[in-house]
């Protein structure tokens, strides 16, 4: 299965780091997985297979099939391009006083522009050392 999954993120144009962030897992997992040092569990393909609704399950499963599920195959399948982790860093807001309470001044906070009607699915915190926290709904 490890060589399907790297299929599939060579296929979406991805690396593992950013499936590691879009599935909400330790960069550790996918590392270990793709190595070969363990094997996916099902919470993982869970995750795997919901945020990735193209995904064929049973392609992933058993190598049955076309990776992509519906009429699209490998070499015409969409690129989903997610935003490198410089690119997110950009959108951030910089806070340039200190933060006093864990409370950011008004003035420092940007209103996003959203969709009417549109929910927030997940955020994506991104610290000034290169670490992050995805907070998602449940």
């Amino acid at each position: 299965m490890k060589d399907r999954i790297k299929n599939f993120i060579d296929a979406k144009g991805i690396s593992a780091g950013e499936l590691a962030a879009v599935l909400d897992v330790q960069r550790s997992n996918i590392s270990h997985i793709l190595n070969g040092r363990n094997k996916p569990g099902a919470s993982f393909i869970e995750k795997l297979l919901l945020e990735f609704p193209d995904l064929n399950a049973r392609w992933l499963l058993t190598g049955e099939g076309d990776m992509f599920s519906g009429q699209v195959s490998v070499a015409s399948a969409p690129q989903q391009k997610l935003p490198m982790v410089e690119e997110v860093r950009k959108e951030q807001p910089v806070v340039e006083k200190p933060v006093k309470n864990n409370v950011i001044p008004e003035e420092n906070i940007k209103t996003p522009i959203t969709a009417p009607n549109s929910e927030i699915d997940k955020m994506v915190i991104i610290y000034r050392d290169g670490t992050f926290n995805i907070y998602k709904q449940r």
